[in-house]
């Protein structure tokens, strides 16, 4: 059985959020920027609006939250 640690886990932060910390969150887990994760976001959103919109409605009820 695999532990995981924290950096291998997805969390909404809290402390570093604008709408709900999705971003944020997946900017940490992947080592990326939090900018370039918004602007990969919005890019996302311009073109698919609803699919973006349900991924992050549905990642900001599931990912667990981190101070």
């Amino acid at each position: 059985m695999k532990y995981y640690s924290e950096k291998d886990r997805c969390f909404r932060l809290l402390g570093h959020k604008k709408i709900a910390g999705v971003c944020a969150g997946v900017a940490q887990r992947f080592d990326m920027p939090t900018w370039l994760t918004r602007l990969l976001t919005v890019l996302l959103f311009l073109k698919f609006p609803v699919v973006t919109v349900l991924a992050y409605a549905i990642a900001s009820v599931v990912l667990p939250t981190k101070a």
